[in-house]
């Protein structure tokens, strides 16, 4: 009973702890926003607005060394929902071109931001489209999805709100600190050890099960990294091979970033959920076998635990690779219509990086199958039921 209670007691002191940091980062996180918006108002006033009517909505033909092509022109009616001008209705210029990825062909009842134009009195001359204001649909999804987990998991539920709550404050200081030149191999070990330990701890408890599943976990992503440094090494990949790094590239020609060391910092993350899940379901299984039969030898939890694992292995492994694909089906799709060769294809730095990504983390993977399961079978059958 002691000991229940003292589990207890520590879940709870993680969870206030873990609270308390996912607030700080929310604050910090609103101070971000808020310079932001400072900066952001220096350069172009970005106002939010609904469509009221389209005044006008009519092609026009442009032409260009390569020949004339249409483009879409709209005005519309946009009354503004935020600041001191709120209410008031302005015309927004809107330009549908097809060519455009971000082109949008406005409606009435579309929210939108604005970039506002004022003349020199500071009289709203007229606006044009930033972008769709789509926060509203995301916050409605996300409280959807915290509902759902408090009413399907219950307090468990709760618990899982929290792990996730800690796994973001962990990335965003992770992300921070790498801004801020702190090597990111270290500080994606460090992320991971942390939101690893403290997770499983919450969600199991202060016990055996959590112990065994953190051991695996932890063994599994290191040796992943491990793989993918090596590898990245040989096979000379620079952590530039997407356009979002070469673009982080010149957006922080002041700062000095190790982007082999984000590459590899990307992999642990990866990997990490995927092996956690994996690890604490064979623990979850060997400790219930051994409760349920307490006569087991090591032996045969240990089998057990491997044929759970093997079973889990399967899915997981095609849950990492469709993960990556999933993220690059428009890139194989450009390669299938413009008909490259495979070879031509793999030997490309992003390729390469996105294979290595997937390789070591289905390896790590695969690795903390057996280390979960003897570790789990050990502790079981120590002389101690509770840490």
């Amino acid at each position: 009973m002691k000991v229940k209670l003292r589990s207890n007691i520590i879940i709870l002191l993680l969870m206030i702890i873990s609270i308390g940091m996912f607030s700080m980062t929310a604050y910090c996180s609103e101070i971000d926003n808020e310079n932001e918006e400072i900066e952001e108002q220096v350069n172009d006033e970005i106002i939010p607005g609904k469509v009221i009517a389209i005044l006008k909505d009519e092609y026009e033909t442009l032409e260009t060394s390569g020949g004339g092509y249409e483009q879409k022109v709209q005005v519309l009616k946009v009354k503004l929902t935020k600041g001191k001008e709120k209410g008031t209705f302005i015309e927004v210029f809107n330009y549908v071109d097809g060519i455009m990825a971000n082109s949008l062909d406005a409606k009435v009842g579309d929210e939108l931001y604005c970039i506002i134009e004022r003349d020199d009195n500071g009289e709203i001359v007229k606006g044009y489209i930033d972008k769709v204001k789509r926060d509203k649909y995301l916050i409605y999804l996300v409280i959807i999805f915290v509902l759902l987990t408090i009413i399907v998991g219950g307090f468990k539920g709760v618990k899982t709100l929290v792990t996730l709550g800690i796994t973001m404050v962990g990335v965003y200081y992770m992300l921070r600190g790498i801004i801020n030149g702190q090597n990111p191999v270290l500080m994606s070990i460090l992320v991971c050890f942390i939101v690893t330990i403290i997770t499983m701890f919450i969600i199991a408890g202060f016990n055996r099960k959590a112990i065994s599943a953190i051991i695996g976990t932890l063994s599994g992503v290191i040796i992943a990294g491990i793989i993918a440094l090596i590898i990245s090494y040989y096979a000379s990949l620079s952590g530039l091979g997407s356009s979002e790094a070469q673009m982080l590239l010149y957006s922080t020609e002041s700062i000095k970033l190790d982007f082999k060391g984000i590459l590899f910092a990307s992999i642990l993350l990866g990997t990490l959920g995927a092996v956690m899940d994996v690890c604490m379901s064979i623990s979850s299984s060997i400790t219930e076998l051994k409760e349920n039969n307490p006569l087991i030898s090591i032996g045969q939890l240990f089998k057990s635990g491997m044929n759970i694992g093997k079973d889990v292995m399967g899915t997981m492994s095609n849950t990492l690779i469709l993960a990556y694909a999933g993220t690059s089906m428009c890139l194989m799709l450009l390669f299938m219509v413009n008909n490259m060769a495979i070879l031509d294809i793999v030997n490309m730095d992003f390729i390469a990086t996105e294979i290595v990504r997937a390789m070591a983390g289905t390896i790590g993977l695969i690795i903390s199958i057996p280390i979960t399961a003897i570790v789990a079978s050990l502790l079981s059958k120590s002389n101690y039921d509770n840490i």
